[in-house]
């Protein structure tokens, strides 16, 4: 059987940001809010890359700028939202993919390089190398030096092969994950 794993979509992508820098913000202690700084400049670079709607931008960093001011408050998190949803290994994979295709768009060193320590810090959260190394070290090594790579590379079609062969690994540990979560 081949498995096939549609795309998470840029919306989708967007929204498991904010969500996830939302839940950093009620955990932590209201000295603390500058932690979600990699995540909150991974929204935009994200919206510019898959070229959404500046609408879609804007209603992400209002909702951030309200747990922002939560946290700072002491408040905990924002009304409403779904905060400290647990990812399994699948879909924890979906969102390393999703930056790592995501980087690949962006022209700047520097802005790849963003999308990398949000993927970095989302990694930590989620407790994602716990599930890579259950699901493989050496395919986790593997991504994990791709996406070091693709803030490297300077030229577009390099970075689009470099994803292309980080996408047999990322396969790899999405069907690992599903075989242990079924």
């Amino acid at each position: 059987m081949e498995y096939t794993r549609p795309d998470m979509t840029p919306e989708t992508l967007l929204e498991k940001i904010t969500l996830e820098a939302l839940s950093a913000l009620a955990l932590g202690p209201s000295d603390r809010v500058a932690d979600i700084a990699p995540l909150e400049a991974a929204l935009p670079l994200a919206a510019k890359a898959r070229e959404l709607p500046e609408e879609t931008l804007a209603e992400k960093m209002e909702r951030l700028e309200r747990g922002k001011k939560l946290a700072a408050e002491n408040k905990g998190g924002a009304l409403g939202e779904k905060l400290l949803e647990c990812y399994d290994g699948p879909v924890i994979t979906d969102l390393l993919w999703a930056l790592l295709r995501t980087a690949v768009r962006l022209e700047t060193r520097c802005e790849r390089q963003a999308i990398y320590d949000a993927a970095a810090l989302l990694d930590e959260g989620l407790n994602l190398q716990s599930f890579l190394l259950r699901c493989g070290e050496r395919s986790a090594g593997i991504i994990w030096s791709k996406f070091r790579n693709i803030v490297r590379e300077k030229h577009p079609e390099a970075r689009a092969d470099i994803c292309k062969e980080a996408s047999t690994f990322v396969r790899l540990l999405r069907a690992h994950g599903l075989a242990r979560t079924a």
